[in-house]
């Protein structure tokens, strides 16, 4: 399972969350078929003359916290449960990312696609900004995330945890929150396959 944030600009929300097809469209805009990639990689003939540095920079855009859309992959449930062990965190937005905004009448095979308004994006852009990285790495331990069969390994060992994607994601997720606050946008949250 992969959570997708996908940034929207749109003055009648409601509109767009009542047509699934466009909803749909944009939360499941990750990947890239052949046709996208050879467009990426400057007309080239066939996959095997793509670029490899053109394809590198356009993927990195699905995780610098750049791009319209941010993959957070299948690490949600990892920072969710750490912050949700602490005293001082388990409150905050940030320890409930996966249950942000309102459930829309649009579903993955997952769930619901979620809106954050542009103000719940402030607050989560925030949050973020003031909780660094080495904090929650500090916070995580193991025998916890075991008896909670946290996704996506279920049985942590030690390896797994200090090689997590999601020390190398977290600074682009409060980018990619601080760019939607900035440009008064709605977030679409989505976890898909």
């Amino acid at each position: 399972m992969i959570t997708v944030f996908t940034r929207v600009e749109t003055d009648d929300i409601d509109s767009l969350i009542n047509d699934p097809e466009v909803v749909l469209a944009l939360v499941e805009d990750l990947g890239f078929d052949p046709s996208d990639l050879l467009s990426l990689a400057g007309q080239a003939e066939n996959i095997e003359n793509v670029d490899p540095m053109a394809l590198l920079q356009s993927m990195e855009e699905r995780w610098n916290g750049e791009g319209q859309t941010f993959s957070l992959e299948d690490q949600i449930y990892l920072l969710t449960h750490i912050l949700q062990q602490t005293e001082i965190h388990k409150g905050s937005r940030i320890a409930n990312l996966h249950r942000a905004g309102k459930a829309a009448p649009v579903y993955t095979e997952h769930g619901p696609v979620r809106v954050i308004t542009p103000e719940e994006a402030k607050e989560i852009a925030q949050e973020l900004e003031l909780l660094p990285v080495e904090n929650i790495q500090g916070y995580a331990k193991l025998e916890s995330l075991n008896a909670a069969g946290v996704l996506p390994h279920e049985n942590w060992t030690e390896q797994e945890l200090i090689t997590a994607p999601l020390w190398q994601l977290y600074d682009a997720l409060g980018l990619f929150f601080k760019n939607a606050s900035e440009g008064d946008q709605y977030i679409l949250l989505a976890v898909t396959d």
